[in-house]
């Protein structure tokens, strides 16, 4: 099989997590069948969504680190712990040596393919600024609803004082309001477009009928490193 290399960091528990979500979508009997896994874990690579608003300096450097790091240790291709930093993967591409798997293509295959017509868009500030999932969508003929101000800045206080900051007692009521109010809209399904999203989900007990971007990736790796995925994504009739 190949190995995965997995550029964390962005934060580190969303690493964590797609690194969990790699190991339980793993059909295997023992250590041995499991997927050789690197991972880096750089917490010194900038904030993404703070240079995407010129606020911060650019992530591209301590990126090109990382993957240097990965590659240098094995890994066959390379996966993002993090959605809004894809945006910088243009920039980066030059300086790579191993393929990278995108999340925002894998998600917006899989809403295709699961028969998604109408979906929300839960994520960072910076993701739904760039337009990525917007466009990845768009091509694959799905329709993305984008958070109203009120409910972009709920979601993104969640992620920055709730789930970065190790906040158990954060009140994700507003979050939880965002998405009552987009499903009354007539929004089908939520992207989880932020891997803490669905570690803020878990942290919080939201409710809805979400797509976790996480979990997309994580199979679709575990599928290019060569081994049989035990699916826990759902099917749509």
């Amino acid at each position: 099989m190949k190995t995965i290399g997995i550029m964390g960091g962005m934060g580190p528990m969303a690493a964590v997590d797609l690194m969990k979500k790699i190991i339980l979508a793993t059909k295997a009997h023992d250590d041995q069948e499991h997927i050789h896994t690197v991972t880096d874990n750089n917490t010194n690579i900038p904030d993404r969504t703070a240079c995407i608003m010129g606020k911060g300096e650019s992530p591209v450097p301590e990126m090109r680190k990382s993957a240097d790091l990965l590659a240098a240790a094995g890994a066959d291709f390379i996966i993002i712990g993090c959605n809004t930093a894809h945006y910088f993967l243009p920039e980066l591409q030059p300086y790579l040596k191993i393929p990278v798997i995108s999340i925002i293509e894998e998600a917006a295959k899989f809403c295709a393919e699961e028969g998604y017509k109408k979906v929300g868009l839960l994520a960072t500030a910076g993701t739904c600024k760039t337009g990525m999932y917007q466009n990845a969508l768009k091509s694959s003929g799905v329709e993305v609803v984008l958070p109203n101000k009120d409910q972009e800045e709920a979601v993104h206080d969640m992620i920055y004082s709730g789930v970065k900051a190790n906040d158990f007692d954060y009140d994700a009521s507003r979050v939880q309001e965002a998405l009552d109010e987009m499903a009354q809209d007539g929004v089908e399904a939520f992207i989880l477009g932020c891997t803490e999203t669905p570690v803020g989900v878990e942290m919080y007990h939201l409710k809805g009928n979400f797509i976790d971007a996480t979990q997309v990736l994580a199979e679709a790796a575990v599928k290019a490193a060569g081994a049989e995925v035990i699916r826990h994504l759902p099917h749509r009739a």
